[in-house]
């Protein structure tokens, strides 16, 4: 899976678009607290399951760009 863009929230987290357990029919908005580390759901009604990871991506980059987060480099 390619990793599009990533976000840092204010608390640090790595904010990014990944498959669901589906294997790649759902995608989702997950949170890393370390890098490397267990990601996990960020629920919102923003973000909500999609059936592409461009979909996916286009939501987290509207949620992203209205809370003033920051790209990862």
């Amino acid at each position: 899976m390619e990793r599009n863009d990533t976000y840092i929230d204010e608390n640090g987290r790595l904010i990014f678009v990944s498959p669901g357990i589906s294997s790649g029919n759902v995608w989702i908005t997950v949170y890393q607290k370390n890098p490397g580390g267990g990601t996990h759901r960020l629920k919102s009604k923003a973000l909500p399951q999609r059936k592409t990871q461009a979909e996916a991506q286009a939501d987290l980059d509207a949620y992203a760009k209205a809370k003033g987060w920051r790209k990862e480099d």
